[in-house]
């Protein structure tokens, strides 16, 4: 568990690098569609987040030319999402700086063990992409916000 952290803040900032800069969420969004033509309905039960906020998300791709959105003839209230030459330009970019900089981070590692975490990852991806994340526990109690005093 303790490795997640410091695996996403890594990516975090390799990708604040790249050009064009792309958030993690941007770039799995970017990921899921072009290897899985996901919806967007799909990225946020796998993300565990609201709609709008996917919907914000892919807003923002298709602002900066990343993401294409067309009405499915069949289902006027669905969209199919394809990236754009551009989007798929800085995914693949990105992809390439991420497979670069691991490989680079990880080339001191036994090349078994590198070969039985390339084996594992893929079926640790599998298993928390097919189950959206447990939501979020409520708030704890707290004091009333507005305390009458006599």
């Amino acid at each position: 568990m303790a490795v997640a952290p410091l695996a996403t803040r890594w990516i975090e900032r390799l990708l604040a690098g790249h050009d064009p800069p792309l958030t993690v969420p941007q770039y799995l969004a970017l990921r899921a569609i072009e290897r899985e033509g996901v919806s967007g309905s799909e990225l946020a039960r796998r993300t565990g987040v609201s709609g709008p906020a996917v919907s914000q998300l892919l807003a923002g791709l298709a602002d900066a030319g990343m993401l294409e959105r067309r009405t499915l003839a069949d289902d006027r209230r669905r969209l199919a999402l394809a990236l754009s030459a551009t989007g798929a330009q800085a995914f693949h970019s990105a992809e390439a700086l991420l497979r670069e900089r691991i490989a680079t981070l990880l080339g001191d590692l036994p090349r078994p063990e590198v070969d039985a975490l390339s084996r594992l990852l893929p079926q640790v991806e599998a298993a928390l992409s097919g189950t959206a994340p447990p939501r979020r526990p409520s708030p704890p109690p707290g004091p009333p916000r507005h305390v009458r005093r006599p």
